[in-house]
């Protein structure tokens, strides 16, 4: 290098990661906006054939569209689970008349065995056997009634009587030949009962499950039971008495197959003997 030959320094800038780090924002905005357009494809092509022409009507001429009144009303709320006859549900409506449909063949047949029965039909006529179409499906209900407080179980007792059982045992081969899932439940008056560990809750349940070894015993599998309840006093059939005889009843409801998912069933492997075991308490005084 000769003396005097000036020196020349380049400096290079460092880049940030700024400058190029934006790109991926981008790319996964596009992704986001195409999979949002897709879950909404997919939620229109499982809506009625009338609803998806009045979203393609709006689509092609949304002036045109907003003038005139729709002929069909769109409901883009999924159903809680109530049936529904409304036109334009297809699969849905399919399935809510056959399931209507079966209900009422079952609550025909039973509500026929109860006709040719004279003591059932004598029961029926006052009140202390009544069937009945609930929201939740078909209910059996034993309830005590007024010619005979004690028709079903003696007051703070879970032993059925044997009126009682040989209604039972009638009912049970009607309700096994139905091959439909069941769900006990007992119900108790307010009074108190004078058993120290032992209150309304234990009666009640005690009670669903005695109904329940009898159907049993009558030809109903084990397996068609889902669940056997007591509500104690908390839901009483006569509130502004709560001592009123018609408040202790027993019902055996075959619910609806949409409403089942909600109904916490008995676990499979439960110790046999506190399901199928006979537990009888002492018949003391007091109680409901």
């Amino acid at each position: 290098m000769q003396e005097g030959t000036p020196i020349i320094i380049k400096k290079k800038k460092a880049h940030g990661h700024a400058h190029h780090g934006g790109a991926w924002k981008v790319a996964y905005a596009d992704f986001v906006t195409a999979m949002m357009a897709f879950f909404m494809v997919m939620w229109i092509m499982g809506m009625d054939q009338p609803t998806r022409e009045m979203i393609a009507g709006y689509f092609k001429d949304p002036i045109g569209f907003e003038k005139n009144t729709p002929k069909h009303q769109v409901n883009l709320i999924k159903d809680s689970g109530s049936i529904s006859t409304s036109p334009g549900r297809n699969g849905r409506d399919s399935s809510a008349r056959s399931e209507m449909s079966v209900m009422k063949k079952i609550e025909d047949k039973v509500v026929q065995t109860i006709s040719k029965d004279p003591q059932l039909k004598s029961l029926e006529q006052n009140k202390a056997v009544k069937v009945e179409m609930t929201p939740e499906g078909l209910k059996i209900e034993l309830t005590e009634n007024e010619m005979n407080s004690e028709l079903f179980f003696k007051l703070g007792s879970a032993e059925v009587r044997p009126q009682a059982r040989s209604i039972l045992t009638r009912l049970a081969p009607v309700l096994a030949q139905t091959h439909r899932k069941m769900v006990v439940d007992g119900h108790t008056d307010a009074r108190p009962l004078n058993r120290p560990g032992y209150d309304n809750f234990d009666l009640s349940h005690d009670r669903a499950n005695a109904v329940r070894r009898i159907l049993v015993q009558g030809g109903c599998p084990v397996a068609q039971f889902i669940a056997v309840t007591g509500h104690a006093d908390n839901q009483l059939r006569v509130p502004s008495d709560p001592y009123h005889f018609s408040n202790r009843r027993v019902s055996v409801l075959i619910p609806y197959a949409f409403k089942q998912a909600g109904i916490q069933g008995l676990p499979a492997d439960v110790n046999r003997e506190s399901i199928e075991g006979v537990f009888k308490m002492p018949n003391l005084a007091g109680g409901q």
